[in-house]
């Protein structure tokens, strides 16, 4: 009854909300902060310098580093436990690139980029302006950015499984996405609410640019492609108070 109540719905165009099945997995902010005034600044501060990504920077952006640093690591399944590495005590920005940055091997003579760069770029995108803060268990006091994702990590590693992948291969959208019906029918589509927990299923009759996608309980529809879809893996950067002032005390990067 249900198939039948929600095709005929889909025939006639009807995209509300409620339409999505309440069994479908969400993602949420878990343990959400709001950062006080001085941390706020402190942020806008390092955003700001960070962003330019140039080398003359590089002191600046150190100095926004507490003298030891913890550093934590894990591969790319994000319900792996992290794993606790070596402080860091200098060189914090090639630190930062060790974590998060990729730096595979490069075609013989191509010069070796300056990681630490790419490293400020990071930093920067983890820190964006109305960006969320919250609390990591393995850097207690510390306020991290951004906030870590929350899902029933059971069902969400069950739903990852039924496509013989982990959960690093889940999707979902910081807004609302349709699926549709049929390729290209815009008018015949279902509104999948933001932070539903999506995966790509292949299909062979997909049209180029377009893919087709099934959530949890198994909706499922068209949708086409697009750039900003969401994982479930995160890399952070927490900040604690050193001598009166807001530092970065611990950084977490994955896939490396």
């Amino acid at each position: 009854m249900h198939t039948i109540v929600r095709t005929f719905c889909l025939a006639l165009g009807l995209m509300a909300p409620s339409l999505a099945h309440p069994a479908s997995l969400m993602v949420t902010d878990a343990d959400p902060v709001q950062p006080n005034p001085e941390l706020l600044a402190t942020v806008a501060a390092l955003r700001a310098v960070a962003a330019t990504a140039k080398k003359a920077n590089i002191k600046k952006v150190e100095g926004f580093f507490a003298s030891k640093v913890s550093v934590f690591q894990r591969g790319l399944d994000p319900f792996q436990p992290w794993n606790k590495g070596a402080d860091l005590t200098r060189n914090y920005l090639s630190g930062v690139a060790d974590a998060m940055i990729e730096q595979g091997e490069l075609a013989a003579g191509m010069k070796v980029p300056d990681y630490r760069l790419q490293a400020m770029r990071q930093i920067a995108d983890l820190i964006p302006e109305g960006g969320t803060f919250g609390t990591l268990a393995e850097a207690p006091g510390s306020i991290c950015a951004p906030a870590r994702y929350e899902v029933d990590q059971a069902a969400a590693a069950a739903f990852a499984r039924r496509f013989d992948l982990n959960a690093y291969s889940l999707r979902f959208f910081s807004e609302d996405v349709r699926l549709e019906l049929r390729p290209g029918s815009a008018a015949a589509a279902l509104l999948v609410p933001a932070r539903t927990l999506l995966m790509f299923n292949f299909d062979p009759t997909a049209p180029e640019g377009s893919g087709y996608y099934e959530t949890s309980d198994q909706i499922n529809g068209y949708m086409p492609d697009r750039e900003d879809s969401l994982g479930l893996s995160q890399n952070h950067i927490c900040f604690s108070k050193v001598k009166g002032k807001y530092r970065i005390s611990a950084v977490f990067g994955y896939g490396l």
